[in-house]
């Protein structure tokens, strides 16, 4: 039996977690004949949220009897929030007993794409019909960010007994609720408090006592006032996207994965750009405080490192990433980041020099931020895994597509088109003003020589770890130039970069270098979304150095808006990447 330290409760019935679950939020919700009667095609998604994960028993046992009494039209979107995650063998050891009622597939898919345990918004792909966005943070503060479109439709109230967690059981927690109910939502709860249910009334529920499970005599179910509708048909639509580097094929990954028809339109081959380099590192863009830019980094470079290792092609190494700490401003930065962003020790950590050294498997002078599950990866083989299955066609005049009933790109009719190809986005006429520019990097390789760094050092420049007897070291920034031939004077300074932060590394030869123009934004945050007053006209660019990362949470985010599904990212964290972010702030000086 598994006991919370923090809150001296356990996580289930001592007697049978599993039947308790069945007994309380299955049956509370009454969803075996809630899905049985949507055969008749009333609604296309339903969704079930919860505001403790815990083990995952909840949300497993509602996938398992979805998956059995549910028609094959309808999806489910499971939305939990748990401000302390258990870890991957720990739920696997919780949930062995029930393998066979749960089914052991499904606990291997929750485990699979299991997150790092870090705050954040975390989108898991259960099977084609069943996604589970974990979010990592107290409910108090993240309920008012949840956006889902279509409403929720039964909450599991669970977490522990409110005399020992009464932070969970609050007015803030039941007000968001409301608010996020669809018509005729229901609830139910293991609990019979009074005050829970003088609350839950408050916010606007009808609230019934039931009979208990085990030993306890009562338990509150109820539902929210309004008649159960159907929600608006998710169509599979055609869809073009404009660009094959990481965010195109991220993009066309996604939609194609989601159901829908996609085609690829790409005037050179995949990543020929900014995207084609040999090695790529990754890693969150990070800053000293959490805000909407660190939570939409912190959720993107957790998906990246799971969504990377679906492609065994594009060789993913997790060997790990040390920032060095080479003067106060970095210190005080990182030790701030440390202490707020909500990270478990496990995935970030400040370490000492020595330590850093065994880590690296070469002499750092240094202190380091230790990032353990970073790592680095095929940009370029990554992408061309992305688009294995997808329809790919030539480039496209960006300033030719039109919308008139549809979107059309030489004469053929797209629902949808989303431009990812870069500065090339400004080409169209809705996105001429976006304040996007250029950055030239340049990086290079070597042949390894000894002793040879076992993971990928960052000090503004990095030294990336030996994978086949290979290392990448880069990178300029150069505003000012726009062109990608080579210089020699560059190969220098990265080479003088390394010397100057680790002495201690010798590069070998030098085997070749590349030199390609990032896209960036004036207030270099990435530009992803919706195109203001363009139906069906969407765009993600300016990733700029981090482009492996914000690539995968950005397709995510507009695959869930196209799709009309539960929005894989906080609210405030979408507007800050609204393409229409600089024109309000135009209005707003004005």
């Amino acid at each position: 039996m598994i006991r919370s330290e923090i809150f001296d409760d356990i996580y289930f019935s001592a007697a049978n977690g599993w039947a308790e679950t069945q007994h309380v939020f299955l049956g509370g919700n009454n969803l075996a004949q809630r899905w049985a009667d949507d055969a008749g095609d009333r609604r296309t998604r339903f969704t079930i949220a919860e505001t403790g994960f815990g083990t995952g028993l909840n949300m497993l046992s509602a996938w398992a009897l979805f998956d059995e009494v549910a028609p094959e039209h309808l999806k489910l979107d499971l939305v939990s929030f748990e401000l302390y995650p258990l870890t991957k063998n720990q739920i696997a050891e919780v949930l062995a007993p029930w393998a066979d009622k749960l089914g052991q597939h499904r606990i291997d898919a929750l485990l699979r794409d299991y997150p790092i345990r870090v705050a954040g918004w975390h989108r898991i792909e259960l099977s084609p019909r069943v996604t589970l966005t974990l979010i990592f943070d107290d409910v108090n503060a993240a309920i008012s960010r949840v956006v889902i479109p279509g409403g929720v439709d039964a909450w599991f109230l669970d977490g522990f007994a409110p005399a020992k967690n009464p932070g969970m059981w609050t007015g803030t927690v039941f007000n968001g609720m409301a608010r996020l109910c669809a018509p005729g939502a229901t609830f139910a709860t293991f609990t019979a408090a009074g005050f829970v249910k003088r609350a839950l009334r408050e916010a606007g529920f009808t609230v019934n006592r039931k009979r208990g499970f085990g030993y306890k005599w009562h338990m509150l179910a109820g539902s929210f006032p309004g008649t159960v509708c159907a929600t608006p048909q998710s169509q599979r639509q055609k869809i073009a996207v404009i660009g094959g580097g990481l965010a195109g094929t991220s993009v066309a990954r996604a939609l194609a994965d989601d159901g829908h028809t996609v085609v690829l339109f790409e005037q050179d081959d995949i990543a020929a750009g900014a995207s084609g380099n040999l090695r790529g590192m990754i890693n969150p863009r990070i800053s000293a405080l959490r805000s909407s830019d660190s939570d939409f980094y912190a959720s993107a470079y957790a998906r990246a490192v799971r969504v990377v290792a679906r492609y065994p092609n594009a060789g993913f190494m997790a060997c790990g990433n040390l920032h060095l700490i080479r003067d106060a401003d970095k210190e005080k930065r990182f030790t701030s980041c440390r202490d707020h962003w909500g990270w478990h020790a496990d995935h970030m950590r400040i370490i000492d020099a020595d330590a850093a050294s065994d880590i690296a498997g070469v002499r750092v002078d240094h202190a380091a931020l230790y990032l353990p599950d970073g790592g680095q990866v095929s940009p370029r083989e990554l992408c061309r895994a992305m688009v294995q299955g997808i329809e790919r066609r030539g480039g496209v005049d960006i300033a030719s597509i039109i919308r008139q009933e549809s979107w059309i790109i030489d004469g053929e009719a797209f629902d949808a088109v989303v431009l990812t190809s870069g500065i090339e986005c400004l080409k169209h006429p809705s996105l001429s003003t976006l304040p996007l520019h250029t950055v030239r990097g340049q990086i290079m390789t070597v042949a390894a020589k000894d002793p040879v760094p076992r993971a990928n050092l960052c000090f503004g420049g990095y030294i990336g770890a030996v994978q086949d007897g290979v290392q990448v070291m880069g990178s300029t920034f150069q505003k000012w130039l726009d062109t990608t031939d080579l210089r020699d004077e560059d190969n220098d300074y990265i080479l003088g970069q390394a010397r100057d932060a680790v002495p201690a590394f010798v590069p070998g030869t030098v085997t070749g270098a590349r030199a390609s123009l990032r896209c960036a934004a004036q207030d270099r945050f990435p530009v992803i979304g919706a195109v203001a007053g363009q139906p069906g006209l969407y765009v993600s660019t300016a990733h700029g150095s981090h482009g492996i990362v914000s690539s995968m949470a950005g397709a995510r985010i507009l695959a869930d808006m196209i799709g009309g599904g539960v929005w894989s990212l906080p609210g405030d964290v979408v507007e800050a990447l609204n393409p229409a972010r600089f024109a309000r702030r135009i209005a707003q000086k004005a």
